[in-house]
């Protein structure tokens, strides 16, 4: 009997907890949308302290992501802000924590790459050996965990901004991303609050454009549109 109450208290913990994420998800979800960044140095915080109460590695590991996009804010809006060396040292002993975990230890090491390319853009003199080792941690994630939206998404990301500002095309970017976006698909049927699939989508639909195939970009918009109908920056991007 003792057995069967630990059993039943550690599921309604782990309920607990997925149920939080998911309210936090679709909070995430509308701010993204409504392209509030400045918004999620707080989602942070509230996460940290759900984390601090539960000690839970799903809670650090969307803590993790979080922090991967609001970085991405930071650097390319507010370079400046101390919340960039707080976010990185952050994000690095996020990874290192949960790389100690059995259930995250592969998946996190999707984030191992955007945390190398923005240690990079913080200090420029690194680059030179880090956004080589930024791209040798994407292959390693997908080779270790082929299954993985988030190694897949990552991977898209480096590859799209790799023909962005090298040159080149965008397809191995487009193949990345639909492999993520498919992945996602397989696992969920409400998709409307997963602000990582919007996410996937909409740098799906960016590498088509960047990549003249403007037909395909629409589609992409289209989707995200019946999706999140209130996603009014999708119906400025759209192609006439």
């Amino acid at each position: 009997m003792k057995h069967v109450f630990v059993f039943v208290v550690a599921l309604l913990s782990q309920f607990c907890v997925m149920a939080q994420i998911s309210t936090i998800d679709c909070r995430l979800a509308k701010s993204f949308i409504n392209q509030n960044m400045k918004e999620w140095g707080g989602f942070v915080d509230e996460l940290s302290v759900e984390f601090n109460k539960t000690h839970s590695p799903a809670i650090q590991f969307e803590r993790a992501v979080v922090r991967h996009l609001y970085l991405a804010y930071l650097l390319f809006n507010d370079k400046e802000s101390k919340q960039v060396a707080i976010q990185l040292d952050g994000l690095q002993k996020d990874i290192e924590d949960l790389e100690k975990t059995t259930a995250y230890s592969k998946q996190v090491l999707a984030l191992k790459s955007p945390l190398l390319a923005y240690s990079a853009l913080n200090n420029p003199v690194t680059a030179l050996y880090r956004l080589p080792m930024s791209f040798s941690a994407a292959k390693t994630a997908v080779k270790e965990c082929p299954n993985s939206e988030y190694a897949w998404a990552e991977y898209g990301n480096l590859q799209y901004c790799y023909a962005l500002f090298i040159g080149g095309d965008f397809s191995d970017a487009v193949k990345s991303f639909k492999k993520a976006i498919s992945i996602i698909e397989s696992k969920e049927t409400d998709l409307k609050c997963n602000w990582y699939y919007i996410n996937s989508l909409l740098f799906l639909a960016k590498s088509y454009e960047d990549g003249k195939k403007y037909d395909d970009a629409n589609r992409v918009y289209d989707k995200l549109l019946l999706l999140r109908p209130d996603y009014e920056a999708v119906k400025r991007w759209k192609h006439k």
